[in-house]
């Protein structure tokens, strides 16, 4: 009897570390590929107005930062909103300098077709699905188009799987109508206030991974939109943009960078005091790419916590079943236990039996517990496979596989816990059974 309630007691403790290792092993994995994703995508420090009037003197700006040495490169940004096609879609516009653009982040490497010349906007001239000749103005109104914009407006899902069957049959492409809203400095509507309808041509598509990006994104050339903005300075001389993106040399501390291009940024707008467009440049704020993408991080770490303290609180519950199965093993050996005392065992000695048995239980169940967990992270998606299973669908998930790596030292962690918790539980049962008074143990029948 005693053997089995060990037994038990070990197989819980292994299961609950299996489980909990599983588990944080797979949100930990999916934290850092939000990170990842989120990074590459933005770069380091993002200085940014929140308005869609901009900021000017951002390329004077840029030159300055270009002199520090902890900067590696730096981009402007244009970000607005407009309608797609005959539908109105809400769509976001962002221009960018291309090539700046994937030194800066990691943009080259999410795009559908590799870059293996030059970056650019430019439609090729042999592209097969051009149905007219287009001027050299109009090939400069190339597009990259999210890739679950791309598969909304070709197959009317979100499905990627769909989008590339379009694309082996030379469907996925064509043009693609945008109406441009433009501001003033002071943010009225530019023009007649009706917007600006242009043709843009399909380039390539880019999955970022991140579902807010891919969904509503639209990327074109940055000159091409500032001039549709009413932003390329022809109304004023005070040319605009959005944002500059970032990028830090490589061991440069990314905080300590922050904070000098945030005095930088100071002294620039201290300068610029009593300038045309001067009274733009006070509320822009300079992040680095975690404060930037703070709503799409958080939520990734917020699970992984929530995660925590539930398991925690199934941790509480396997220190009591310790504590059931030690006490019932006290209970059922009491008269051995007299008998031990009878002979010169101390309470001391006594009590360390249960907090050895407890800790000999932790032990095994967290060396158990652990390698079966390791076995099931590193083989999760052949298993998933094996099982017809799809625990996120590509359809839905910007999820292409489970994470599949253990982190050695949450995995130890987790070890040390089951075999506190494991001596925890048989704390008091070893205090009971040291504090047992021989004659009456003895007399137990």
């Amino acid at each position: 009897m005693t053997k089995r309630m060990v037994l038990v007691a070990s197989v819980a403790v292994a299961l609950l570390v299996m489980l909990v290792l599983v588990v944080l092993s797979v949100m930990s994995g999916l934290q850092e590929q939000t990170q990842q994703r989120n990074y590459r995508w933005a770069g380091d420090i993002v200085l940014r107005r929140d308005s869609l009037v901009g900021f000017g003197y951002y390329d004077e700006f840029i030159e300055e930062l270009q002199q520090q040495q902890e900067i590696a490169g730096a981009t402007p940004i244009l970000r607005t909103f407009g309608l797609l096609g005959p539908a109105n879609d809400g769509v976001q516009i962002i221009g960018m300098r291309l090539g700046e653009f994937c030194e800066v982040t990691d943009f080259g490497e999410t795009l559908h077709e590799p870059l293996d010349r030059k970056p650019t906007f430019e439609v090729a001239k042999d592209d097969f699905w051009l149905t007219k000749e287009l001027t050299t103005e109009q090939r400069k109104r190339g597009c990259i188009a999210g890739v679950l914009l791309m598969a909304q407006r070709y197959t009317r899902s979100w499905s990627k799987s769909k989008l590339n069957t379009m694309r082996e049959q030379g469907l996925a492409s064509g043009d693609w109508s945008l109406t441009v809203f433009g501001l003033t400095r002071r943010g009225t509507l530019a023009g007649s206030g009706m917007g600006d309808r242009q043709t843009f041509w399909y380039v390539n598509d880019s999955d970022s991974g991140l579902a807010d990006v891919d969904m509503y994104s639209v990327y074109v050339d940055f000159d091409v939109l500032q001039k549709l903005c009413s932003m390329d300075g022809m109304d004023n001389g005070l040319k605009r943009a959005n944002e500059i993106r970032i990028r830090l040399q490589e061991g440069v501390k990314l905080d300590a960078s922050r904070q000098m291009v945030a005095k930088l940024w100071q002294q620039f707008v201290k300068a610029k005091e009593g300038e045309l467009g001067a009274n733009l440049l006070g509320d822009v704020k300079i992040e680095t790419w975690k404060e930037y993408r703070r709503n799409q991080i958080a939520p990734a770490e917020r699970e992984k916590t929530l995660m925590i303290v539930v398991f925690s609180m199934i941790g509480i519950v396997a220190v009591f079943i310790i504590f059931a199965l030690f006490y019932m093993v006290v209970t059922e050996k009491i008269k051995d236990l007299g008998v031990l005392k009878s002979v010169g065992g101390s309470s001391w000695g006594v009590g360390q039996i249960f907090l050895g048995y407890g800790a000999l239980v932790g032990l095994i169940g967290a060396i158990v517990g652990s390698i079966l967990g390791c076995l099931i992270v590193w083989n999760s998606n052949e298993i998933e496979r094996a099982l017809g299973l799809e625990i996120f669908d590509p359809d839905m998930y910007t999820i292409a596989r489970i994470p599949d790596v253990v982190d050695y030292n949450q995995a130890v962690m987790i070890g040390l816990v089951a075999i506190a918790a494991s001596v925890a539980g048989a704390a008091l049962p070893a205090w009971r059974a040291g504090k047992l008074v021989v004659v009456e143990a003895l007399r137990v029948e």
